[in-house]
């Protein structure tokens, strides 16, 4: 699906119709000066005197504005509109329309209402049809449109409340001037003239339009570094998943389930439709034997399907197309498979309000294209708002089980509900205290009117405790992706407090939380960042996963093979208990450069095992490797290396050194400093305290080098440090200074950061080293330095590296896991290392920047 045209236009729409809600909020005296201005009792605006009608229209919505405040009221009455715009265009393209006739556009394409020279023939409930003809003959298309308009978005909030919701009179005061212009500022115009209607017919140009709507907040607050408020989280994190990735975890999760207890299904056949849209189970990684181990259904309707962080609904509008194949095979009727499955099988959880609308209206759309009376039938698919729910001091009273509940902590997660969604656990404990508290404050509130809103907020607790306490025999989530660093104070506590093993990142918390959710012998499809498969933060993750569960199939994608993700990504599923010995399926994409590309390669991979990327592991032997990485490429014979030899961590110090905390202020190369301010060849960091010069080389890392050079900078370690170590910023210490005692010690030194092969060089004795330049010491007993960079430099050496772990970061508790084996005579090694050194180094001395650089060697 081509979605340029869509990324252009939305954030561009977006922009537009908070200019034109703006303009109509000026016109009345809404904006935060015409309030000021203009308290709730003035009538004349602009030049003319409202009428009562008016009065009490903008009354309501000095309320609103004052409640929410004015820019995020804005913001919500443009998005309001977008997403009625959307759904509306959509919808008439479909055919899907009550009234069979086009809002936005004629029979041919163009933007020419088809409803404007039918408003006498409209079917719409809630229209003025005299006026409606009045305006039709006088030509008055302006005052008509709008009139139209929101007679349509009131008939369709019978059947989608969610998403258009009835326009009462104050959200029409609000409805943007000349929507039936054509010109550059006109969103409609562009609506319908800018996308091209096969790219608007397809449902999942909703949720596409949702993402791009938001690309510009969700920039903004990527770029102001700023810690992530409740309004920050659902824009920054939202991410529209790739249909491939989509089929793939539903394939191996709802898919799986179904193919298990009916392996006779021709459900498995559909993977060869001839229409791309009807292909199912075209990524299903068949299991490597037969087993027991799942949960055992009679049919469709047995199956609880969730996707707790569910955005604008891609995921579950696959699920659906399956699901609708489920009960196809087992002979139900067309027009009752809709509602069974919107009733019976879906649920999502969100907490932003507008792609829980989206979420909808694309599950609505797909029900109404199985049965075209779908509309009429007032069912509403389960997709759940998690919102904040705030009582007031006093509000409870301190008999209330909530408050009393673990010292009211359930009561605060609530309280913040918008910004931890469904990552909130709720126990049988809590779930009952919400229960107790809600129905006590109901009964209590038909006698007294002052409890109506305790009452009404304890409904709104109790509604999204049962939805939170809920379990599922499938779970498939591309969950947020936010690390810690933009945690705000209260999320950063309660994420070390709830999930202390995997507190860093979103992501993992809801990988957690997945299994939760899922039941006892469950399927759950995730698609994260890969980094959980490797780094030492995520081992007791890793070990969870493949001590408690079953890994039962995973694709690596490329480093760059999501190009709507700074990071790089995976996807896998796992089956909610243990089994002992399976062999899961894994694709490695990593040698396919770009996001075009994975798509195929991964369907290459599953259709042909044989191709060299696809791999069957059992995942316990992931222990065999320090760490436990997720290796799954690994030979027996890496196994077997890392169980049979030593660590380089057993043969040498490793270590990172120090961080000035403002590098501009405390570095130099040593060209920029006079020759005889530089303290050469110092032996001890105890020798250096005695030194009265202010600059020491140090080792910074570099560009990609073996054996020798990078030696270009030094540091102002005058006073022993003085700066560096008192060096502050906004009130706390700035500056790192780790590992001192072994500044100035010859060894072996690595870049902690690099996006190619690891490449190590000789250090000389006389020098400082920082984070960016680790260090390892070698115990000249175990091991020599030329022995060391031998093997790190080796081909060996850094498949090792990146069997431990394949992202650019290469710390010392990476090296640390290096398999080294000594068995070998090292003779000749050393030998070769020798001459491998002296030639790098003749090699970095015939360059200027080298301190012992003599003259240009063909000179």
């Amino acid at each position: 699906m081509d979605t340029k045209a869509l990324e252009k236009f939305c954030p561009w729409a977006r922009n537009k119709l908070i200019g034109a809600v703006k303009d109509r909020c000026a016109l009345y005296g809404l904006t935060d000066a015409g309030r000021a201005a203009a308290p709730r009792s003035s009538r004349v605006f602009n030049g003319r005197v409202l009428s009562d009608e008016e009065m009490r229209q903008r009354d309501n919505l000095m309320t609103r504005i004052e409640e929410m405040g004015f820019e995020a009221f804005v913001e919500q009455v443009a998005y309001s509109w977008f997403n009625r715009f959307a759904g509306i265009r959509y919808m008439e393209l479909r055919g899907y329309l009550p009234s069979r006739v086009r809002m936005l556009s004629a029979a041919d394409g163009s933007f020419d209402p088809e409803c404007l020279r039918a408003a006498g023939e409209l079917d719409l409930p809630g229209l003025d049809r005299d006026r409606a003809l009045d305006l039709a003959a006088r030509g008055k298309d302006d005052a008509l449109f709008p009139l139209i308009l929101i007679a349509q978005c009131d008939q369709l909030a019978e059947a989608l409340p969610a998403v258009f919701d009835h326009v009462d009179d104050a959200d029409a005061l609000l409805l943007p001037d000349g929507l039936l212009n054509r010109d550059e500022n006109s969103v409609l115009y562009h609506l319908v003239t800018d996308i091209p209607e096969k790219t608007m017919k397809r449902v999942e140009a909703l949720g596409w339009m949702y993402q791009f709507y938001n690309s510009e907040l969700k920039r903004d607050y990527l770029d102001s570094g700023r810690k992530a408020a409740a309004e920050d989280i659902a824009p920054a994190t939202q991410l529209f998943t790739p249909d491939w990735i989509v089929r793939y975890m539903v394939d191996n999760s709802l898919g799986r389930l179904w193919m298990l207890n009916f392996p006779e299904s021709r459900l498995i056949e559909r993977a060869n439709a001839e229409d791309p849209d009807e292909r199912l189970m075209e990524h299903y990684i068949q299991p490597d034997k037969e087993h027991e181990d799942f949960i055992h259904i009679t049919g469709p309707e047995d199956i609880a399907f969730c996707d707790p962080a569910c955005g604008s609904g891609h995921i579950l509008v696959y699920a659906f197309k399956m699901l609708a194949a489920m009960y196809e095979e087992r002979g139900y009727p067309a027009r009752e498979i809709p509602q069974l499955i919107l009733t019976r099988n879906l649920s999502g959880m969100e907490i932003d309000p507008r792609a829980a609308q989206i979420a909808q209206l694309a599950l609505a759309m797909c029900a109404r294209e199985m049965d075209r009376r779908f509309l009429e039938r007032s069912v509403v698919a389960d997709v759940r708002v998690l919102e904040s729910v705030t009582f007031d001091e006093d509000e409870l009273p301190e008999t209330s089980l909530l408050v009393q509940h673990k010292k009211g902590d359930l009561l605060e997660s609530l309280a913040h509900l918008s910004e931890i969604g469904s990552l909130l656990t709720v126990d049988e404990e809590g779930l009952a205290c919400v229960r107790g508290d809600a129905e006590t404050c109901t009964r209590a509130a038909e006698h007294d009117l002052l409890l109506t809103g305790a009452a009404k907020k304890l409904a709104k607790a109790r509604a999204a405790c049962e939805t939170l306490s809920r379990r599922f025999d499938v779970v498939v989530a591309n969950p947020p992706y936010m690390g810690s660093s933009r945690f705000n104070p209260f999320m950063s506590k309660w994420m070390k407090k709830r999930y202390p093993n995997v507190k860093s990142d979103l992501f993992a918390a809801f990988i957690v939380r997945t299994m939760d959710y899922a039941d006892d012998h469950g399927e759950v499809g995730i698609m994260s960042p890969f980094v959980w498969m490797f780094i030492g933060s995520y081992e007791k993750l890793r070990n969870k996963i493949i001590d408690e569960k079953t890994l039962t199939s995973l694709i690596q994608l490329e480093y760059s093979g999501f190009a709507s993700a700074t990071v790089p990504i995976c996807t896998f599923t796992f089956h909610n208990t243990h089994i002992d010995g399976y062999m899961g399926g894994y694709i490695r994409l990593s040698d396919f450069v770009g996001a075009s590309v994975q798509a195929p390669k991964a369907l290459e991979a599953i259709q042909n095992p044989d191709c060299g990327y696809f791999y069957r592991a059992d995942a316990t032997t992931f222990h065999d490797i320090p760490g436990s990485p997720i290796a799954y490429w690994a030979s027996k014979a890496v196994h077997k290396a890392f169980l049979d030899n030593p660590r380089l961590g057993d043969l040498a110090d490793l270590k990172m050194g120090l961080s000035t905390g403002d590098n501009d202020k405390f570095y130099r190369r040593w060209w920029e400093v006079a020759d005889n301010r530089i303290t050469r060849g110092c032996k001890s960091f105890e020798q250096a305290g005695n030194e009265s010069e202010k600059w020491f080389p140090c080792n910074r890392g570099g560009k990609y080098r073996k054996w020798w050079g990078n030696i270009t900078s030094v540091i102002d370690w005058q006073n022993h440090g003085e700066g560096i170590l008192t060096f502050r910023k906004n009130g706390r210490l700035a500056s790192r200074p780790q590992n001192l005692t072994w500044s100035f010690k010859p060894g072996c030194s690595w870049n902690l950061i690099t996006s190619g092969e690891t490449s190590m060089r000789l250090i000389p004795s006389g020098m400082m080293f920082d984070q960016a330049g680790c260090m390892a010491f070698p115990k000249e007993s175990r091991i020599t330095s030329a022995e060391l960079l031998s093997l790190i430099n080796s081909s060996v050496g850094n498949y090792f590296l990146k069997l431990i772990n394949p992202t650019l970061n290469c710390s010392p508790g990476i090296m640390n896991l290096v398999p080294i084996n000594l068995s070998a005579d090292s003779t000749d090694i050393n030998e070769l290392e020798l001459e491998a050194i002296a030639l790098s180094r003749n090699d970095w001395n015939s360059q200027e920047i080298s301190w012992d650089f003599k003259r240009n060697p063909l000179l």
